[in-house]
């Protein structure tokens, strides 16, 4: 194997791969990428056999070829040559590699590219299309809220779920909090039932998504499936049943007021300074046109903030996690933010006021 390719093409397209390379893999070629020249071009695939990403750059090929590389090692080489020129990749012999540029020689061992795992077939026909920043957007309005917990795998993805035909729905959730968002899409979604996409997986994806304007999803029967010009990505589906989450989403609530979301964010940021650094519990304090934040910690003293809503009724007080609710605001559009709740024990329910965008965060109370 033998070839030249721009250095700054090249290390844009290894940067892209790097997450999904394993650095501390049981298996020493899954911290390896594995580079094929042929046909004038570079293919670099990089996997965890969870997640496999395979992306292309055009290059000089010398001598077609493939072997695996140490993906780190190689990324960090190839980002510290000058990107203005080109590098030189060959093989050498014995599963080494010499990489070149105008000034610099580096030798690296690699492994042989039969020991790299087999690359997922791609069920093409299922995939529709959909705009990049439409799927990051409700990506982005959901993927805080997936449980970090391995051993609740129905909650550790984002659920993905057709609605209406062309209505494509996003819910996350970690037991204490839930995240749904939808948008419309002008392709027909081919989504034949919801599927559960890992964190890691959807990640990777959004990472595709800030390279081009459009991308293609779906599904086959065990994986999920995106690609974009010269970049796919496969990813295994988790299989578990996501809980009903429309049981959790209250359909009325008691007290409904709207508030600033800038205004509520920036005191939400101030007074969980001093709250507990394990819970960032804080109280909320509802009366007729403003809401009390307050915060207290033995250790560290309190905080207190009173921020103006549209609201007149009864008082009520609660307590959350200051950074589920700082999460969602910090992704919700819009200016104005409506919260409704039902009583003290009760979550609360946070969505966009005059937006057509749908989106709905539902938040437990905590004790403070």
């Amino acid at each position: 194997m033998k070839f030249r390719v721009e250095a700054i093409k090249l290390a844009e397209r290894l940067g892209l791969i790097q997450g999904i390379a394993e650095r501390r893999a049981t298996m020493p070629i899954l911290s390896h990428v594995l580079v094929i020249a042929s046909d004038g071009k570079i293919k670099l695939t990089a996997t965890d056999l969870e997640t496999t990403m395979t992306t292309w750059c055009e290059g000089n090929v010398l001598k077609e070829g493939g072997l695996t590389l140490p993906a780190r090692k190689l990324y960090e080489i190839v980002k510290e040559l000058p990107l203005q020129g080109e590098i030189e990749i060959e093989e050498i012999g014995n599963h080494w590699t010499q990489i070149r540029s105008q000034s610099a020689t580096f030798k690296i061992a690699g492994l042989p590219a039969e020991d790299f795992p087999s690359i997922p077939q791609l069920p093409l026909d299922n995939l529709f299309q959909i705009e990049s920043r439409v799927l990051d957007d409700i990506i982005g309005k959901t993927i805080f809220a997936v449980s970090p917990d391995d051993l609740r795998r129905n909650l550790s993805g984002i659920y993905f779920e057709k609605r209406d035909g062309r209505t494509l729905r996003l819910v996350a959730t970690d037991g204490h909090r839930l995240s749904l968002a939808e948008k419309g899409i002008e392709d027909d979604i081919k989504l034949k039932k919801g599927v559960v996409v890992p964190k890691k997986g959807v990640s990777e994806l959004r990472k595709m998504v800030k390279l081009d304007e459009s991308v293609r999803i779906g599904c086959g029967k065990t994986d999920f499936v995106a690609q974009s010009s010269g970049i796919s990505l496969v990813v295994r589906l988790i299989d578990a049943e996501f809980p009903d989450y429309r049981q959790v989403i209250p359909e009325n609530t008691k007290i409904t007021f709207h508030v600033k979301r800038d205004e509520f964010l920036s005191a939400l940021r101030r007074v969980s300074i001093l709250s507990a650094e394990r819970t960032k519990s804080i109280k909320m304090s509802i009366a007729s046109g403003k809401m009390t934040l307050a915060s207290v910690s033995p250790e560290l003293g309190e905080a207190k903030e009173v921020v103006p809503i549209d609201y007149t009724g009864d008082s009520l007080e609660l307590g959350f996690n200051a950074k589920y609710l700082m999460d969602v605001l910090e992704v919700v559009g819009g200016g104005t933010v409506q919260l409704g709740i039902i009583d003290e024990l009760s979550p609360v329910v946070i969505k966009p006021v005059g937006e057509e965008e749908i989106y709905i965060s539902v938040i437990m109370p905590m004790r403070v």
